[in-house]
């Protein structure tokens, strides 16, 4: 009893302390003050959060809360802190990993290592042959881990496991025949799955999730950080180059300060937004050099398409929006800001949405037909065919070396393996 007791006293006096800090104080504090506050604040929250962590495994080992409140621990963590099952789930193998070996529990509450690492640490010691080792190699296993997470990220820490336990254990460690064969193991499973997929959420953004073999996602991941170091050295010497302007009397200190705000707005980016805004570069780059393949003889462009009576309205400054393929409704200001680098083609409807007009007429099927081939078919027309437009062949119904035209009623478009059915 004394030591439930001792445990009630001790988050009293957590409690008091949190609800005596004085946040106001820090802003008074000097710059090397200042980050020993938020160093200091930081380690301990990282404690807490073991300590509550390494509770929750007990209260999971004794199944207390399936007899207290009659749900499953995830479910309770879900519905009192907020969280969807599976994130609550989440809490619960998370609370398991770090309490699955007690050298790292104790390195994680005593703030030598954060609750990721812990975390990691707990889940690789899983993939070693634990059962086969002796008390001992299990504890220097452990401790490796632990020197190792002081000058490795946490999704890093599966590459020492290897050495780990050719260290720790060298009897159990696999040959090199076995690791070259799992390697290549590995390596095939990842090609196998991987994918990349992408759709409308309906808000006007598209969001896209795959994963990629280790060697080709960490070219795209160096890449992607390769633009967003250039974006925040562009943005330093921004923000000398302000200075220097004040400095020198160039601009008055009002007008720096303006164009601070515009800077700071954009240094103000999450690391997320920064890749996304990546991403975007590298395409654009990609593009504006003329390096993105064609797909059906025709370039990637975007089509917005606009009713004969809103083409009157939009000349008379009535309105001010249109469409996207897929009737996907986009604001004429994004719709001029696309104009200064992607091919805009306007396919203008007549009262009955039949196209009347897709820019001037060339000899076969020019560009203008391919276009008006896409916005009338949409894409493949074979039955239950779902390839899109840009990605299918024009088609003569009737073929060309028999007289027929290479006009507008006599082509459909296909997909390449179609057009070899039809």
């Amino acid at each position: 009893m004394e030591q439930v007791s001792d445990f009630w006293a001790a988050t009293r006096v957590i409690s008091e302390a949190l609800d005596g800090l004085d946040h106001a104080a820090v802003s008074h504090m000097s710059d090397t003050e200042k980050v020993r506050a938020m160093t200091c604040l930081r380690t301990l929250s990282r404690r807490l959060d073991v300590s509550a962590r390494v509770v929750t495994d007990v209260v999971s080992k004794a199944c207390a809360v399936d007899r207290a409140t009659g749900l499953m621990l995830s479910d309770f963590l879900a519905r009192e802190e907020g969280r969807s099952a599976s994130e609550g789930l989440g809490e619960v193998h998370r609370a398991a990993a770090i309490t699955a070996n007690s050298q790292v529990r104790d390195a994680a509450l005593a703030g030598t290592i954060t609750p990721e690492h812990a975390v990691a640490i707990g889940q690789q010691m899983r993939t070693l042959p634990v059962g086969e080792m002796t008390r001992d190699e299990e504890d220097a296993a452990a401790g490796q881990f632990i020197d190792a997470a002081r000058s490795t990220a946490p999704g890093q820490l599966s590459r020492k496991t290897a050495s780990i336990l050719e260290t720790a254990a060298p009897r159990l460690a696999p040959s090199p025949r076995d690791r070259a064969g799992r390697t290549a193991a590995r390596r095939k499973h990842a090609v196998a799955e991987r994918r990349f997929c992408w759709g409308e959420d309906g808000n006007g953004s598209i969001w896209f999730s795959g994963k990629l073999p280790e060697l080709e996602g960490r070219t795209l991941i160096g890449t992607l950080q390769a633009f967003t170091e250039k974006g925040r050295q562009a943005e330093r010497a921004e923000r000398e180059a302000l200075r220097a302007q004040r400095n020198q009397g160039v601009i008055s200190s009002r007008q720096y300060l303006a164009l601070r705000r515009e800077t700071d707005a954009r240094g103000a980016r999450t690391t997320a937004q920064r890749m996304a805004d990546a991403l975007v570069d590298a395409a654009h780059l990609l593009a504006g050099k003329g390096l993105v393949p064609s797909a059906g003889g025709q370039p990637p462009r975007i089509v917005v398409t606009i009713g004969y009576q809103y083409l009157r309205d939009a000349l008379q400054g009535m309105i001010d929006a249109g469409t996207f393929e897929g009737e996907v409704p986009v604001h004429a200001g994004t719709l001029r800001r696309l104009c200064c680098d992607a091919q805009i083609l306007p396919v203008v409807l007549g009262s009955d949405s039949q196209t009347m007009d897709v820019g001037r007429s060339e000899r076969l099927v020019t560009p203008g037909i391919r276009r008006a081939l896409e916005h009338r078919d949409g894409g493949c027309i074979y039955p239950g065919c779902t390839v899109p437009g840009h990605l299918c062949q024009a088609h003569h119904v009737c073929p060309f070396w028999d007289g027929g035209a290479t006009s507008l009623d006599n082509l459909v478009l296909v997909c390449r393996h179609h057009h070899a059915v039809v």
